[in-house]
């Protein structure tokens, strides 16, 4: 098994060969190199890789023996594209207290913003498959990237091999199950295969995820928070004038017509006030001009709605603990708005500005009333 992993990761990935590099002698590296490019079968390479040698079955089983749970409830950042939730994803990441997610939560489904729909009859492996899609081949492959315009990369280094087996173990573990066990599994999986992760702790009080798009589904929000009924959603609030100039440009295929776009605004916005009038104290709103102008403001409030204390990483975006900087070193009044691309690059003409305030005038200014640290 762990071999066939290894030649998938090299046919798929390229970096089997790399892998194999750190584990095994040279003499044993040049061989197994030259069967991998040759596509060898599988009992070739556990010639020239048995376990003994490569104590990569020595690793899964030191991570199988020390398991730490991930049980903290979620905390998800939600709302429409370009509005800012992968900038506080960020921001949230290097906290003592929270479990920062690698990528964006999202599934094995047509729309990805959905939230996963597990049938608790089903099998274990059939719920791996819904939640892998969250940790994408190319994440493992390429190390986290800041930006499309940032050529800058952070390791992530992740075996979803021992993924699967945390996964499975955890489970057994916890009979019978229930519907929060099995996400609780998905995360100590996650957390646990990612071996250069460098937050780990017992005492999290939450795990942060940026999913963007849920609002958009009053059913999601439903499952999300019967599932997590100690869960959390912060939401954020854009001016629509400045998101439509940032999105329109960046997802011209999805948001380039303005009504249109101006209408998936107004429904995330709708599905935002909705679930703060109907979750309560659970939901958070804020401000994305206060997010960017009054960062410490902001994360103050959001430490304390949390229940976290103030810690000065909250105002440095970071993956993995390790600070992002900006491009160039620019300064600004705003670098926050500069480091992610949130300027106004495209300029809109009067006919559209005008257009975009009738259409939301009435939303944006009803959502306004209930951000707070603005």
């Amino acid at each position: 098994m762990i071999y066939q992993f290894i030649k998938k990761l090299d046919a798929k990935n390229k970096i089997g060969k790399r892998i194999i590099s750190r584990l095994i002698t040279e003499e044993k590296r040049i061989k197994l190199e030259r069967y991998l490019k040759d596509g060898p079968r599988r009992k070739m390479i556990r010639q020239v890789s048995d376990a003994g040698t490569s104590h990569l079955e020595d690793i899964l089983q030191i991570c199988l023996q020390h398991i730490s749970p991930v049980t903290a409830p979620l905390s998800l950042v939600s709302q429409i594209s370009c509005s800012g939730g992968l900038l506080l994803g960020r921001l949230l990441d290097g906290h003592s207290k929270l479990h920062a997610y690698p990528h964006a939560f999202s599934v094995d489904a047509p729309d990805k913003s959905s939230w996963p729909t597990i049938d608790i009859k089903g099998k274990p492996e059939e719920w791996l498959n819904i939640f892998s899609k969250s940790i994408p081949a190319t994440g493992i492959r390429e190390g986290f990237k800041q930006g499309e315009e940032d050529n800058a990369r952070f390791p992530f280094i992740y075996l979803p091999i021992l993924e699967r087996q945390l996964f499975i173990k955890y489970l057994e573990s916890v009979q019978p199950l229930n519907m929060r066990q099995i996400f609780d599994a998905h995360m100590t999986a996650c957390f646990g295969a990612w071996l250069n992760y460098q937050n780990h702790g017992l005492d999290k009080k939450f795990v942060t995820a940026y999913a963007p798009g849920l609002t958009l589904q009053n059913q999601d929000l439903n499952n999300f928070f019967e599932i997590y009924p100690d869960g959390r959603l912060i939401s954020i609030i854009r001016d629509p004038v400045h998101w439509f100039a940032s999105v329109s440009r960046r997802e011209p295929q999805i948001y380039g017509d303005i009504e249109s776009a101006l209408g998936h605004w107004k429904k995330s916005v709708r599905g935002i006030m909705e679930a703060r009038e109907k979750f309560g104290d659970r939901v958070c709103i804020i401000q994305f001009e206060s997010l960017i102008d009054r960062t410490e403001s902001v994360m103050r409030h959001l430490a304390n709605f949390l229940g976290i204390t103030y810690e000065d990483i909250l105002l440095e975006p970071t993956f993995n603990r390790i600070p992002i900087q900006s491009p160039d070193n620019i300064k600004t009044d705003h670098p926050l708005g500069k480091r992610y691309g949130f300027t106004e690059s495209k300029t809109l003409d009067k006919d559209q500005r005008v257009l975009i305030e009738e259409m939301t005038v009435a939303e944006y200014q009803s959502a306004l009333q209930h951000v707070v640290a603005s």
